[in-house]
């Protein structure tokens, strides 16, 4: 090579390794152990500018012990190593219905697992889930956490240390119905409130007012984003784990349900996280009732928490943010 030309790849090579890269986002995920949870974090390991660094489990729309083993395939399939996985305990004021909490012992029978087990790469730590928050966020390394199950975990760690808010930079939340009907239909509540929520409403409550800054992401919003099937032939035509990952557990649900009331619930809480245009959301002053037959509501209220809350979703842009990060 010309000595003129070697002198200018060179020159080239500094300015692009002086140019600022992406900021990473170190991220944790709580989550419950449902099919969609685990959709959740496969985009999250997918997203170039997120470092998923731990995960904590609660029992809500799942068993634990088959939601922990899901979660350790769910990391080794997609290559992570070193991410820590805790365990918490409690089920809540208003445990789920025995039915969806099957789903994660289901998604241990799809093909790409094939009765395999966790490797190990990411351990399951002694700590309960509360304990390990707080140990991981009384660091000095800052977190974005994904919440796509109850909040129970969160809440509990804040219990331990109230000073470990000052470590998260922004929860997302998916729960809560705002200006819609709820999903819980159980007799003695007027269905006003989201399984979320609902499971145990305090905690909700207590991390709302806690001043950390919330994203939630409620039924407002996922309403607004159906799985359908055209889109998961879409991501079956991918070659990539993720999306086999992804279509291979939506298919549980799809055969099973036929798709007519399923939407990408806690997957548009991880599409929020990684692509903020997948929704539009406005500040709301809201709060969470804790008693009586609206528990588990999430309320306009002057004198409620200020919260980014996703009122619409972009179907389309979410659709592509999947086939895009899924499929690479």
């Amino acid at each position: 090579m010309p000595r003129q030309h070697a002198l200018v790849a060179a020159i080239c090579l500094a300015c692009w390794a002086c140019r600022p890269q992406p900021d990473v986002t170190d991220v944790i995920v709580d989550h419950d152990g449902g099919v969609d949870d685990f959709v959740a974090i496969a985009l999250l390991m997918k997203a170039p500018a997120v470092r998923v660094r731990a995960v904590t489990v609660c029992p809500g729309d799942s068993y634990l012990e088959p939601a922990a083993r899901a979660t350790g395939l769910f990391l080794d399939r997609l290559g992570a190593s070193g991410v820590t996985i805790a365990l918490g305990h409690s089920e809540g004021t208003h445990p789920f219905p025995d039915e969806w909490r099957k789903d994660a012992a289901r998604v241990l029978t799809i093909p790409s697992f094939a009765g395999a087990q966790p490797s190990g790469a990411n351990p399951v730590v002694n700590q309960d889930a509360a304990h390990h928050l707080a140990a991981l966020l009384s660091g000095p390394r800052r977190f974005t956490i994904l919440e796509t199950g109850p909040l129970t975990n969160i809440a509990d760690a804040l219990q331990l240390n109230p000073d470990i808010k000052k470590a998260i930079t922004r929860i997302f939340v998916m729960g809560g119905a705002v200006r819609v009907k709820g999903n819980v239909d159980r007799a003695g509540h007027d269905g006003s409130a989201e399984w979320n929520i609902f499971n145990q409403p305090q905690a909700a409550a207590d991390v709302i007012r806690s001043g950390i800054p919330v994203t939630l992401v409620p039924l407002d919003a996922t309403n607004k984003a159906p799985l359908t099937l055209p889109f998961l032939a879409q991501l079956r035509g991918r070659n990539a784990t993720a999306a086999r990952l992804a279509s291979e557990s939506w298919q549980l649900v799809a055969g099973r349900e036929g798709l007519e009331q399923y939407y990408f619930w806690d997957t548009l809480t991880a599409a929020a996280l990684v692509a903020p245009a997948v929704v539009a959301t406005q500040t709301l002053r809201v709060a969470v009732v804790t008693t009586g037959a609206s528990q588990g509501r999430t309320v306009e209220d002057a004198n409620g928490s200020a919260v980014d809350v996703a009122l619409d979703a972009r179907q389309s842009t979410v659709e592509k943010t999947f086939l895009d990060l899924l499929g690479r």
